[in-house]
């Protein structure tokens, strides 16, 4: 929207122009007075023009194109006055329009002061308007903001008095705190003066311990020197032992065999010839041996059915009953048990002592009647403890003297440690056993091995001291673990009844 001064200023430069046309258009125009009318926008303006004065007729000989000429008077016709005569018209044409602007001034300050004063009036109406319209939103903006002002603070206030309450809360669980603290404090000091009396006393405790251990430790080393002493001294009284045994086992049967002799020959001497015969029976095993009358355990000569010589075997006649005949011995590792095939068939060692008796004996005795089998254990802490198979038989060396066993019972564990059907014979040149591996190689000696088993009484001997965790060793699992190694055992066997 245009300004009032530049209102005022157009309409000016408008009444200059309409005078400049009312002036040239002046011979047209007549007597009447012009009038013209001029509209600004919502506003519109009206103005009287002069009216100009009638010039006077030019002379004929002066018509034409030059308008100065027709400004001149008639009646003047004096060519050297007509630029005086020109300039005062123009000074009285100029003092007119001077006195008409005036007039003009003095009418639009007239006409327009009220129009000045109704438009300012209008602004200023706007004006208020605009500014009441602001207002009244600035009215609602504050009246939201104080809304959101009261609810934030309500909140604020709230979260206060939440935070107030939590810092309470955290002020009395604090409180707690620091007495639970407090109460443990005292009782840390407590334990510590306790801990510190405990500590004085291990202190007190380890020294005296101390002390009798080293008095321990010489205790034990002055009895490992008498028990080194009391172990050479044990072993040479078993060597005595084995001597005099052996001598005294050779002395028996000499004395059993001169007895025989006796009684034969008196026998001979008071008896038929009947009686002659009988004393010239022969024996198959020990037990019939006993039934003839020999009480005394000692080397006996027997004579097997299918075996074209006879063999001599070690009797014990005192073991469960008697009549025993022996087919394996363990004492003290003095007989090397690590034999081929053909050693274990034909047997070795000294039926005094430590010694196999052969296989195929074994298997031609057993086949000719029922036999049973007894094993004796003994380990390196004096225990000692037996099993007893009340049928045993051997196969065959074409059926790779493959064992046969029922009716187990005895001291020596819960169960066999043999298998009881079914197991063949190995040696380390004969892997007959039931394993991948070779278990008489890995375990040594030749034994009923099944996947290298749970027994092995032909394994090293391992002296005292040296006789745990040996895996190769004289074992019987159900008696003294798999990997403990035996002092001593035996094996024997007897007809069923006996």
């Amino acid at each position: 929207m245009l300004s009032w001064p530049a209102m005022l200023l157009g309409g000016l430069l408008l009444m200059v122009a309409t005078m400049t046309v009312a002036q040239r258009r002046g011979q047209g125009a007549g007597a009447r007075r012009q009038r013209h009318r001029v509209q600004h926008g919502q506003c519109s303006y009206t103005f009287l023009l002069p009216e100009p004065e009638p010039c006077p007729p030019e002379p004929e000989a002066f018509r034409g194109s030059n308008s100065l000429q027709r400004d001149s008077p008639a009646t003047a016709l004096n060519l050297g006055d007509w630029p005086t005569q020109r300039v005062q018209h123009l000074e009285k044409v100029l003092e007119n329009n001077t006195k008409w602007l005036q007039k003009l001034e003095r009418y639009i300050q007239r006409n327009l002061r009220s129009e000045l004063a109704q438009a300012q009036q209008h602004i200023v109406q706007n004006q208020t308007a605009t500014m009441l319209e602001l207002g009244t939103s600035l009215l609602n903006q504050t009246t939201a903001q104080t809304r959101k002002l009261t609810a934030m603070e309500a909140q604020v206030l709230n979260q206060t008095s939440r935070m107030e309450i939590q810092m309470l809360e955290t002020s009395l669980s604090t409180n707690k705190l620091e007495k639970q603290l407090l109460l443990q404090g005292h009782e840390l000091h407590r334990l510590q003066g306790h801990n510190s009396a405990l500590e004085t006393r291990v202190q007190a405790l380890e020294t005296k311990q101390q002390a009798e251990l080293a008095s321990l430790r010489g205790e034990k080393e002055r009895l490992q020197r008498l028990l080194s002493r009391q172990n050479g001294a044990l072993a040479g009284l078993e060597r005595s032992l084995r001597i005099a045994s052996s001598n005294s086992s050779l002395l028996q049967h000499q004395q059993s065999q001169l007895l025989e002799s006796v009684q034969r020959l008196v026998r001979v001497a008071a008896q038929d010839p009947a009686s002659m015969r009988a004393a010239e029976q022969v024996f198959q095993d020990c037990a019939e041996i006993q039934r003839f009358g020999a009480n005394a355990s000692g080397i006996y000569t027997i004579h097997v059915a299918n075996m074209t010589e006879p063999r001599k075997v070690f009797c014990d006649m005192d073991a469960s009953g008697g009549g025993w005949t022996l087919i394996q011995r363990r004492v003290n590792g003095s007989v090397n048990f690590q034999r081929n095939w053909k050693d274990y068939k034909q047997g070795f060692g000294d039926l005094a002592g430590e010694h196999w008796l052969g296989n195929e004996l074994v298997h031609q005795l057993t086949s000719r009647t029922a036999y049973s089998l007894r094993v004796e254990l003994q380990d390196w802490e004096g225990n000692e403890a037996h099993a007893q198979y009340e049928h045993f038989q051997l196969g065959s060396e074409g059926q790779l003297y493959r064992l046969s066993l029922s009716g187990y019972s005895g001291s020596a564990g819960r169960q066999s440690s043999l298998v009881l059907q079914g197991t063949n014979f190995s040696t380390r040149d004969a892997d007959n056993d039931n394993c991948l591996c070779k278990c008489a190689q890995m375990l040594s000696g030749g034994w009923w091995f099944d996947a290298c088993g749970l027994s092995n009484l032909n394994g090293i001997y391992y002296p005292a001291r040296r006789h745990l965790r040996k895996l190769n060793g004289i074992r019987w699992h159900y008696f003294q673990g798999p990997s403990y190694s035996l002092r001593a055992a035996r094996m024997m066997v007897r007809p069923v009844g006996v």
